[in-house]
């Protein structure tokens, strides 16, 4: 057991310094490492210890090990996925509902929204058009429309260069999209509107406006939650990976 616990922490050492190297050198997505046997000089460390850093490294989405001639790790970039599997893990063992991750929501999004009308860019902005014109022309496709929902959402929050809090929030949305809520015309109509009002108060760098129209809208979601699916609201967060599936 000594051994073994003696070589997790080697591998995490490892690990640490290849994550180092990669930000020190400035190397971009799709970089290749050394190989294999070049790390485990370069490191001292025995080549199971090696390996084991990077299946770690695998695993948290730092790097893909591309197998076959001319493989090796290769730099990656950890997607959402990796956020939300990790925070959905920890939630589902605090047995958190999905009314907490609404609620999360709705504490962080209205921030979101009003420093993205003080932050914004041109590109922002035009991004956010975009997303909002894709919204209308899904109208009648409730999957489509939550996906849609989701991105012009994930804009606002890039659009407040708030690093932090928009990778957490946009994770927080991923987790709420694995429920059984399906939401009717209405519903959409009426989210539609709030969004063209957000965006034109991003627009007009409102930033109070903003952020009263995403409370407001995140009221909406909670009040329709309550109404029509109840028990799912009081139902406790499962791990989500990047297998799994949106069930709404």
């Amino acid at each position: 057991m000594a051994a073994k616990e003696l070589n997790e922490r080697a591998a995490t050492r490892v690990a640490r310094n290849i994550v180092s190297d990669i930000r020190e050198r400035s190397l971009r997505p799709g970089t290749k490492l050394e190989p294999e046997h070049v790390m485990v000089d370069k490191q001292g460390a025995a080549r199971g210890t090696v390996r084991e850093a990077l299946r770690f490294l695998e695993f948290q989405g730092a790097l893909r090990i591309k197998a076959g001639p001319g493989g090796g790790p290769i730099v990656n970039v950890p997607g959402l996925d990796h956020l939300t599997s990790a925070l959905s893990l920890q939630l589902q063992f605090a047995n958190a509902t999905f009314r907490s991750v609404l609620d999360a929501r709705k504490s962080i999004y209205p921030i979101l929204a009003a420093e993205s009308a003080r932050n914004a860019t041109h590109q922002d902005i035009a991004a956010l058009h975009e997303s909002l014109n894709s919204l209308r022309a899904t109208f009648g496709d409730p999957k489509s429309s939550v996906q849609e929902a989701r991105r012009f959402y994930e804009l606002v929050a890039s659009g407040s260069k708030n690093l932090v809090l928009a990778f957490l929030v946009s994770a927080l949305h991923r987790m709420s999209e694995h429920s059984n809520v399906e939401y009717d015309a209405d519903h959409w109509k009426a989210h539609l509107r709030q969004s063209e009002k957000m965006l034109q108060a991003i627009e007009q760098g409102d930033a109070e406006t903003a952020q009263a129209i995403s409370t407001q809208t995140h009221d909406a979601a909670i009040r329709y939650w309550q109404k029509n699916f109840p028990d799912t609201l009081n139902q406790p967060i499962s791990w989500v990976t990047a297998e799994t599936e949106p069930t709404n």
